[in-house]
């Protein structure tokens, strides 16, 4: 599918007050090898994450160097190291995934394959960028985003992203009314109501 059309079918799902303000983007540098590129995402017109290839496979040499000296497995043709060797490069791809550094392909089909999931399963995927666009999805309501409870783990664009949507709704976060309800005001009472005065 063509990235125009991608790009469209998945911001068409956005919601109504993040219409405009947020972008998905998309481009290939021609003279680079192969034509790679990067994709972002902007909010307001500022650039709020990247999925740059280049920086991606550069990263990723540098993590498969040092698991394959780690595990002693240079050399892909010899049958000891062989094993250690790709082994090497799939946790490399994990660790990278975990961090958010992954490649302008990597966005581009998770953006396409975005409408075609439920916002459960969205919310549910391994694919962090599924889980920041369900952030921006119309379909995930008021209520639910008033009570939804990210992973403890949760992928640093995904909390952005819910943070900024719940702002734009005027929608208090669980975690900030957990953190309202706890803090102390200086004479010991809980913050709430002012005491009536007499």
């Amino acid at each position: 599918m063509q990235w125009s059309k991608a790009k469209r079918r998945a911001e068409a799902l956005f919601a109504p007050l993040l219409a405009g303000r947020v972008e998905l983007r998309s481009t290939r540098y021609r003279r680079t090898h192969d034509a790679e590129g990067r994709g972002w995402l902007t909010i307001d017109g500022v650039e709020a994450w990247s999925f740059c290839t280049l920086r991606y496979y550069v990263e990723k040499n540098k993590l498969e160097s040092g698991l394959r000296a780690a595990n002693r497995a240079f050399d892909f043709r010899k049958q000891a190291e062989r094993d250690d060797y790709y082994a090497a490069a799939e946790q490399a791809q994990a660790i990278l995934e975990r961090k958010g550094l992954v490649s302008k392909h990597f966005f581009e089909s998770a953006v396409e394959d975005y409408p075609a999931l439920s916002v459960a399963a969205a919310l549910n995927s391994d694919n962090f960028v599924h889980r920041a666009l369900a952030m921006l999805d119309r379909r995930l309501g008021h209520r639910r985003l008033a009570t939804l409870a990210l992973r403890t783990d949760e992928h640093p664009l995904v909390e952005g992203l819910y943070r900024f949507r719940c702002s734009v709704e005027h929608i208090r976060t669980p975690m900030e009314a957990r953190s309202n309800k706890e803090m102390q005001l200086p004479s010991g009472r809980k913050q709430g109501r002012p005491p009536t005065r007499r």
